[in-house]
Formats: C-alpha cells, sequence, structure tokens
C-alpha cells in the first residue's frame, strides 16, 4: 500500500484576493453615498491626497520629489 506524503487538497480553498476587495469597494461605497454626507466628509479624499502631494504648509510632500 502506497503512502502519499502530502495531504489531499482542501476543496474550499480561498484565494486571497478578499482583502483587496476592501481598498476597490471603499471608492465605490463613498461615491454611491456621497448625497447623504455632510461636506467635509465628502471632501476629505480630496484634502488628504492635496496634503500627501503639496504638504501640511503648501511646501513640502512629495510633489517636490518630481521637481
Amino acid at each position: 500500500m502506497p503512502t502519499n506524503p502530502t495531504p489531499p487538497s482542501s476543496a474550499s480553498s480561498k484565494s486571497g484576493g478578499g482583502c483587496c476587495l476592501v481598498f476597490v469597494a471603499l471608492p465605490f461605497i463613498w461615491f454611491i453615498s456621497t448625497p447623504f454626507l455632510p461636506e467635509e466628509v465628502f471632501w476629505f479624499p480630496f484634502w488628504l491626497a492635496a496634503v500627501i502631494w503639496n504638504g501640511a504648509d503648501g511646501q513640502g510632500g512629495i510633489s517636490h520629489l518630481l521637481g
């Protein structure tokens, strides 16, 4: 009787892509919910991108890395 050292594969294997689905779904959820959000919450992603690009004081950020 031969023995197989590897266990049989599971029929319910997960692909591991579930964590990335959250980052894809969040912009869609935010866009759909914008009519119900306060104005400050609506503009938060744009403000965050501007702070990252220009820095909190408008003189830094990652924009100076590009020239």
